[in-house]
């Protein structure tokens, strides 16, 4: 029953995020708006096949391929976002800082094979690798990413809950307040939602 009250606010919550980034994309013309809308809408058709299995099978799916088919879409959408929003300038530079992002996720890649298939934590490495990589190069770099800060901020803290939601499933069981699946998953939704702000932050000339 919790597990399927928070699929559907996190469901309800994307759609929202998706429609206004729609809306915004519509109104300004913005190629990085239209890069959030498939960020939100390829997180919540993820969601959505989640949310069908729980309804008509009563369970998660055993073969999950389909959602995280379509949280891989998700999380390239938001390095590509990241990289639509950054400076039109020349010549960026690679902080040596940068490249603990990639190595941490690395790390926990290796870490999460003892709970999930080996190809798809290689995938999510590389994929949440290089969001780590622009964010950190953006936050490293205060005079030329200033609006983007937030948005890099936004994308670090929307990494780290899903890293949170694996430790979760891994470690915990039941379906409680007390496992705290559910509470990475609610700060997820919620960070969703804020990251609206820092989209339209670093878009804003």
């Amino acid at each position: 029953m919790i597990e399927s009250i928070d699929t559907i606010v996190q469901i309800a919550a994307l759609l929202f995020c998706a429609g206004i980034s729609l809306w915004q994309a519509i109104r300004h013309q913005s190629r990085a708006w239209v890069l959030a809308v498939f960020f939100f809408g390829s997180y919540m058709l993820g969601d959505i096949f989640w949310m069908v299995c729980l309804i008509f099978y009563g369970k998660t799916p055993q073969i999950s391929v389909i959602s995280d088919l379509s949280w891989y879409a998700s999380y390239s959408f938001l390095y590509l976002l990241l990289l639509q929003t950054a400076p039109t300038k020349a010549g960026e530079k690679r902080h040596f800082l940068q490249w603990l992002g990639p190595a941490v996720s690395v790390a926990l890649a290796i870490f999460f094979m003892q709970w999930g298939e080996i190809l798809s934590n290689l995938i999510y490495a590389a994929i949440i690798g290089l969001v780590f990589f622009a964010s950190i190069g953006r936050l490293v770099e205060r005079d030329r990413y200033h609006k983007q800060r937030f948005l890099a901020v936004m994308a670090i803290v929307i990494c780290m809950m899903e890293y949170g939601l694996w430790f979760s499933s891994g470690l915990f069981e039941g379906e409680t307040l007390a496992n705290p699946y559910y509470w990475f998953d609610m700060l997820l939704t919620v960070n969703c939602l804020i990251s609206l702000l820092a989209i339209k932050k670093a878009v804003t000339k």
